[in-house]
């Protein structure tokens, strides 16, 4: 295996980007400072610290936030760099999903002497159009399509001049709502798409186990970049853009809580909204959930961080 840690005692570093002019309803930007103050999420199991948070660049709105996008995405690369330099297990926790530019161009960027990295794509949208092709002009649904190397220059540059992402490396799972031209970029580059209604029928567990394998065939390691709306609005009603149908939340944890991701290097969780949380805080709930389902066993167990072996 490629790195490998002293079995020391280390902390969950959480980074987090009060984001959400990207998205379509202004909101997310207050998730960090929510879970900062609750109760629920300071409850966790995970030992953890937040290792900063980084305050919203605003230039506008839709197209006119392309500015402030460039200046999240950059100061969000940077805070990841700086966590997996340090040898630590990173999560990053965005407001709107447009967060994923910074957070997957910092990893890759950071990794890449190592070698190339996976990413599973775990949302109820493609988040692949540019700023051409976007009807709406919202940076929520383009961070993917700019990870692959496609659309704005500046957005694609950012950590490095190369793809992030490639597309033999990508899997999507729960996609249930997207325009045409993302789908078109999408499987012309030959990116595996496990659609809703493929989970529904084959399950997450198989799903999933089969995009682990996707991303991890020729990687270094892989991410995860989880969108809250990809799951049913039962389970996560706290988001700006919900779809019908969706994964099952306790099936997704039970997997992951169960599963060794022993390739796994960093995890991204969007799309909170907060003010639209219902009265048992159902969200919330979720997002302490992913927190201890992914990470609670890789701290019981002592095992080395991905990013720090050799």
């Amino acid at each position: 295996m490629r790195l490998s840690l002293q079995a020391l005692a280390r902390q969950l570093n959480i980074v987090g980007l009060a984001n959400g002019n990207g998205g379509r309803h202004l909101g997310c930007e207050a998730a960090v400072s929510v879970l900062q103050k609750s109760d629920i999420f300071n409850s966790c199991k995970v030992p953890h610290r937040w290792h900063s948070v980084i305050e919203e660049t605003v230039s506008g709105r839709h197209r006119q936030a392309l500015n402030g996008i460039v200046a999240n995405s950059r100061n969000l690369a940077k805070a990841t760099s700086h966590v997996l330099a340090n040898q630590n297990e990173l999560l990053v926790i965005g407001g709107d999903h447009s967060s994923a530019i910074g957070t997957w161009s910092g990893v890759a960027s950071y990794l890449r002497h190592h070698g190339d990295i996976g990413l599973i794509w775990v949302d109820a949208h493609m988040d692949s159009h540019t700023v051409e092709s976007s009807p709406s002009g919202n940076f929520h649904g383009m961070p993917l399509a700019h990870l692959l190397g496609y659309g704005n220059n500046t957005l694609t540059n950012v950590g490095d001049e190369k793809p992030k992402i490639k597309p033999e490396n990508l899997a999507m799972v729960g996609i249930r709502s997207y325009e045409e031209p993302e789908r078109k970029l999408l499987e012309s580059l030959g990116v595996r798409i496990f659609y809703d209604e493929e989970v529904a029928e084959r399950g997450i567990e198989t799903c999933m186990e089969e995009a682990i394998a996707i991303v991890s065939r020729n990687t270094y390691g892989y991410g995860m970049s989880i969108d809250i709306d990809g799951f049913r609005v039962e389970d996560a009603p706290a988001v700006g853009t919900p779809a019908e149908g969706g994964i099952i939340a306790d099936e997704f944890l039970n997997f992951v809580r169960n599963h060794p991701l022993s390739d796994l290097v960093a995890v991204e969780l969007v799309e909170f909204l907060p003010r639209f949380d219902c009265d048992k805080k159902s969200s919330e709930r979720l997002m302490l959930d992913l927190v201890e389902a992914i990470f609670l066993k890789r701290f019981q167990e002592k095992r080395p961080s991905r990013t720090a072996r050799q």
